[in-house]
């Protein structure tokens, strides 16, 4: 009775068993491919890779992924920096003493004063800001006086990464008899005025286009228009 042949679900056993009871010689078949130089598919199948394949070497992809994530930090904190908004400076360039100019004049009703104040804009960002008007509130003894003076600049009026600009903004104030400007200012000789001046800067920020503010207050002199001023056929003569 011949006993039951024991099937195998290796379908490479039978030449690896017929392969090892075949002598040894130098010019043996290859059980794998069996002689015909190409793998088939199959899932006994078993690659062999020698050693010093580059593909058994590490990849190191942890530290390829690290590297990224600093780069790409490092590009987007520089980013940030650019564009993120700093500061504006308002500063005020006027001498001690200002001299009004030859368009003051004074009749028995009105002292109409006109000089020039000096501002200094620098910017501390790094992209462009837009620059839309500054204004300048004056008092004279605790009292404001006249209407605000103000600049405004145009649409595409922008300031370039940390420039610096100078502004000249004319200034009109009216006084009446009953001030003390108008009495301190009617005699032949010069007198000085002290007033306070509040300057403020309106601009917009790049990144978000936000409507932001920065002010300046200095105390300035003024000279008063030195002679007496009287009225000839209705017109004003101006003497010096």
């Amino acid at each position: 009775m011949d006993s039951p042949v024991i099937m195998s679900d290796n379908e490479d056993e039978p030449l690896l068993n017929a392969s090892s009871n075949e002598p040894t010689s130098t010019n043996r078949r290859c059980p794998t491919c069996r002689g015909s130089g190409v793998v088939g598919q199959s899932s006994g199948l078993v690659a062999l890779i020698p050693v010093d394949d580059v593909r058994l070497k590490r990849r190191h992809t942890f530290w390829w992924i690290i590297l990224t994530i600093v780069f790409c930090a490092l590009i987007a904190a520089a980013v940030i920096a650019v564009l993120l908004p700093r500061s504006v400076h308002l500063s005020l360039q006027n001498p001690l003493v200002i001299d009004a100019t030859n368009d003051t004049w004074r009749n028995h009703t009105c002292l109409h004063m006109k000089f020039y104040h000096y501002t200094v804009i620098k910017s501390d960002n790094w992209v462009p800001i837009r620059l839309i008007n500054i204004t300048t509130s004056v008092e004279h003894q605790l009292i404001q006086v006249g209407p605000d003076a103000e600049q405004v600049f145009g649409k595409k009026t922008y300031l370039r990464p940390l420039g610096i600009l100078s502004s000249n903004l004319t200034v009109e104030l009216d006084f009446d008899t009953d001030t003390m400007a108008y009495r301190v200012c009617r005699g032949i000789f010069r007198q000085m005025l002290m007033f306070k001046l509040q300057t403020t800067l309106t601009y917009a920020d790049f990144l978000l286009n936000r409507i932001q503010t920065t002010n300046d207050i200095s105390y300035q002199y003024v000279l008063c228009n030195r002679g007496e001023w009287t009225r000839d056929d209705d017109s004003l003569v101006r003497s010096t």
